[in-house]
């Protein structure tokens, strides 16, 4: 559950769940979410007072909320962080602030955000997120402080139905599977009539579902204001619906799509806007990586290949003959560029691309392609009105013309060089080794306020590292908003004494048996963490057959199905890595425990790792005491965080790694777990279980 979302609506109906049982959670979509008959001048509550008076109002424990909503609680660290809030919008500035799991930082910045009479953009780690701030969290304040708010939502674009492709795929359709085949009416029916084109209304569509390529919003397919259906098309009128908005909603992934548009010249998608509240903002550095550096894939390639012959197919082949040629060199090349990568003997995985070791073939391959890409363009443009998708060809093959120029030649020292073997295909990627002095240009210095908030911001009580990380400037506001759950009566952490390192041979088997032994105590309801896929299987084939509760393991299912199944079976058991560390709840009973392997420590011979910690060695510090224990700290307190979600909550938390007790820097990670007792014995997590 999001703190402060679904989660603020619960707690202010006074609802808690009790988890503990002993013996027996590129640009643009726009959902829309305001009232009508609301203009621009009309005015907002006014603040009572200046900072904390305006939150006392209304947050308070005689404030409006409290009179106005039956079972409010009123709490301390929730009426703190507004009131650091809202005095940030005041006085311009940047605030970061560390909220517990608990706290209610939704509401503590979206009230002092309707307050605040700015243009506010709300960013959020993921899009489920956003879905629930506007579909719980608006209409209750609304409800009960401005009736007037207007509010939208956006989306990357890809996330949105394009009414022209959807035309033309409704009269040549794609479809690649028999179960796909079985959906086409019901999509078709749904796409036909929705007024919003947003995936998100079709839960029953499948997340692989390949046709949706085919008709999103895409923007290496829009034609702009040369389309035949501009002016019904979704996100045009959607904008203007956002340019009209009091708070606008996004994701981290669109804020930065915008903001890099934005630094080449172009128009971005979010409006102009006074503030910006980051939510997650724990996990800006990676994201805004994505964003300002340079890509290029076999798969882009092979897919232009594939627009430009599906576009050429319905006209007379004799017009189209040249541009069909030059599509089907891009087929081949497209082939050859991966064949030439793959066979340079790295495999799968993320590696420094260093073109000069991939040999003269592969050079030559690279220069035909440019080749290509470079005349296309002129050769689609007599034909953009006979076929309306060659008009997008041009452009993208500039894009990607361009793009693996930039990557063969290297010349920007400040971007780290790599490559990546999928099942999709092979991609090339350039990206910042800093990405601070980035935002510090583009993002602080340019707006008025913002404010960044998490769970997990500091390290060791400390917000040096995410300063400096994300180059917030100094002179900027720190909070520290302790969670209110009673971790000391909550919780207990176990960390074994004795164990086999890490790096050791029987480290799996013996947790294997110590998991089994934790797993039988609380009777399932465990989530197992692991740093790597090769720890996570080696354990599953041990516990199998040994425990006698269901074992889920991440990859049998979508993710979405797995934690389903997960909740639905109370006693069951699941074993899961990277993606399952942050960003899920599981409510009630169902997670009692949280199991990690061991510390989260990002490989050191990751290119964008490496490169970053070259960047710390060559200015005289220490990599791994400066970035790796900081962002494992980071990562361990997300995995955690998974464990006690409400105030009637219990469990257990345990971490296999000797490390926290015998290095050095094992003592950042310790003042990383919530406040609770720890204990180094099993028979300790036996006194614990017998007291609830």
């Amino acid at each position: 559950m999001s703190d402060g979302v679904s989660g603020e609506a619960a707690a202010a109906a006074g609802k808690e769940r009790s988890k503990l049982t002993v013996n027996g959670e590129k640009p643009v979509n726009v959902k829309r979410e305001e009232p009508a008959g609301r203009s621009k001048e009309a005015a907002r509550p006014a603040p009572a007072g200046r900072g904390g008076g305006a939150m006392e109002k209304y947050l308070g424990q005689e404030g409006i909320l409290a009179s106005k909503v039956e079972g409010f609680e009123s709490r301390p660290g929730q009426l703190e962080m507004a009131q650091a809030v809202f005095q940030a919008f005041r006085s311009s500035g940047t605030l970061m602030a560390e909220a517990g799991t608990g706290t209610g930082k939704t509401w503590a910045y979206l009230v002092p955000a309707i307050l605040s009479g700015k243009k506010v953009v709300v960013s959020t780690g993921t899009k489920t997120l956003q879905d629930q701030i506007l579909d719980h969290d608006i209409p209750f304040l609304r409800k009960n402080i401005d009736s007037g708010l207007k509010v939208v939502c956006l989306k990357g674009r890809r996330n949105y139905l394009c009414k022209r492709r959807f035309l033309e795929f409704c009269y040549q359709p794609t479809l690649w599977s028999r179960e796909e085949t079985g959906l086409i009416r019901r999509f078709q029916k749904w796409a036909s009539t929705s007024n919003s084109g947003d995936r998100s209304e079709i839960r029953w569509l499948p997340d692989n579902f390949r046709a949706w390529n085919d008709v999103c919003s895409s923007s290496e397919y829009c034609l702009g204001r040369q389309c035949p259906e501009f002016s019904r098309c979704h996100l045009t009128r959607l904008r203007n619906d956002a340019a009209r908005a009091d708070i606008v909603v996004v994701n981290h992934h669109l804020f930065f799509a915008d903001m890099a548009l934005r630094q080449k010249g172009l128009d971005g998608v979010i409006p102009e806007y006074e503030a910006v509240v980051f939510d997650e903002a724990h996990q800006l550095e990676d994201v805004a990586g994505e964003y300002f550096g340079i890509h290029f894939s076999s798969f882009a390639l092979g897919q232009l290949s594939r627009d430009i012959l599906k576009a050429c197919g319905g006209a007379d082949k004799a017009d189209f003959s040249a541009v069909q040629a030059v599509g089907k060199q891009l087929d081949v090349l497209s082939r050859l560029f991966s064949l030439g990568l793959t066979q340079a003997g790295k495999g799968s995985g993320r590696f420094r691309f260093e073109p000069e070791k991939a040999g003269s073939d592969f050079a030559g391959v690279c220069d035909q392609i440019v080749h290509a890409l470079g005349e296309l363009p002129a050769m689609v443009k007599p034909f953009e009105e006979k076929a309306q998708n060659l008009a997008c060809a041009g452009g993208r093959a500039s894009e990607l013309s361009t793009a693996l120029t930039s990557l063969i030649e290297q010349k920007d020292q400040s971007l780290v060089y790599w490559q990546e073997v999928t099942p999709q295909g092979v991609f090339l990627k350039a990206t910042p080794i800093e990405i601070g002095p980035i935002l510090n240009e583009l993002l602080f210095s340019n707006v008025s306020t913002v404010v960044m908030t998490s769970a997990t911001l500091s390290v060791a009580g400390a917000f040096d590292f995410v300063r400096n990380a994300l180059g917030v400037p100094a002179g900027g506001r720190e909070l520290l908003v302790h969670s209110p759950f009673e971790y000391e009566r909550q919780a207990i952490a176990y960390i074994p004494r004795r164990f086999p390192a890490p790096n050791d041979g029987s480290f799996c088997a013996r947790m294997a048996d110590e998991a089994a032994a934790i797993i039988e105590k609380t009777c399932g309801r465990t989530l197992l963490l692991f740093t790597s896929y090769r720890n996570m299987h080696e354990v599953h084939k041990i516990l199998e057959g040994r425990i006698s509760f269901p074992l889920l393991v991440q990859g049998q299912k979508t993710k979405r199905a797995l934690l389903q199944e997960f909740k639905d079976r109370v006693e069951s058991v699941l074993l899961a890595t990277s993606s399952f560390w942050q960003g899920i709840d599981v409510p009630g009973e169902a997670l009692s425990c949280v199991i990690i392997d061991k510390l989260p420590f990002e490989v050191p011979d990751d290119p964008v790792t490496a490169s970053r910690l070259d960047r710390i060695a060559r200015q005289g510090g220490n990599g791994f005491y400066e970035y790796q224990v900081p962002r494992a700290a980071i990562q361990l307190k997300q995995g955690i965080g998974r464990l006690i979600r409400s105030s009637g909550d219990r469990g257990i938390i345990a971490v296999f790694d000797i490390r926290m007790l015998t290095k050095s820097y094992g003592q950042v990670f310790v003042k990383s777990l919530p406040p609770c007792r720890i204990v180094h014995s099993l028979d300790q997590i036996d006194t614990f279980l017998r007291g609830f």
